[in-house]
């Protein structure tokens, strides 16, 4: 995948319908974007210890979120997760340096996978992990990070053991679709044993400076 830097349009749209309710949704994939990317976001048998990228979310002031979803969209050769639960969590005060904040909320949930049609002319389709039906997730207004990780871990898959890959597309072009106050730039975070990152800035490893996330709940 080559990588990209675009000025984005910032402008609200509707969300897609697999983001319901919607609360926050980053915007979709941009293939025609100069530097067009994906960062590690998996758990599998190639990366062992796993690979997550902590994209950032804002809620506005005077608002208190209740989450009862996440998603991270995600490039893979196959749409498979075995077993079909990931971890989520959403953490505050998150800091470079080894410094992973607070966690506030985080599970594990079964997973789903939805196609998003906005793969372009890359080799992988994009689909939407998605979990839901969270509970006692009750947010007030500032800024948080998330993460949804895909799993394929299952050493009697033959997809898990085919070299089963998962990438976080980002989203630094159009942003179709973004729903919600836009994403910080250059805010993300990526942790990984497997790639020696310990609570590092996603900008150290490539250029993009927004990822494609969502969030699903109601606001009051």
């Amino acid at each position: 995948m080559s990588r990209f830097s675009a000025t984005p349009h910032h402008r609200a749209q509707t969300p897609p319908k697999y983001c319901k309710p919607c609360l926050f949704y980053a915007g979709d994939f941009d293939p025609n974007a100069s530097d067009a990317n994906g960062l590690a976001n998996e758990f599998d048998l190639i990366i062992s210890t796993g690979a997550a990228v902590y994209v950032p979310f804002m809620i506005p002031k005077g608002k208190t979120w209740t989450i009862t979803g996440l998603f991270t969209s995600n490039f893979m050769d196959v749409g498979t997760l075995d077993p079909a639960t990931s971890p989520y969590e959403i953490r505050k005060a998150l800091k470079a340096g080894g410094n992973g904040g607070k966690l506030v909320c985080h599970g594990r949930k079964p997973a789903t996978l939805t196609d998003t049609h906005t793969n372009g002319n890359f080799d992988m389709l994009i689909y939407a992990t998605k979990v839901e039906h969270i509970k006692g997730c009750r947010l007030p207004p500032g800024r948080y990070w998330m993460s949804v990780v895909p799993y394929c871990t299952n050493p009697n898959d033959s997809t898990c053991t085919n070299t089963w890959r998962s990438y976080l597309a980002n989203n630094d072009g159009a942003m179709a679709n973004r729903f919600g106050l836009l994403e910080p730039a250059n805010d993300s975070f990526f942790n990984s044993v497997y790639f020696g990152a310990n609570w590092q800035p996603s900008s150290e490893q490539q250029s993009s400076m927004r990822f494609v996330v969502g969030v699903e709940g109601t606001a009051k």
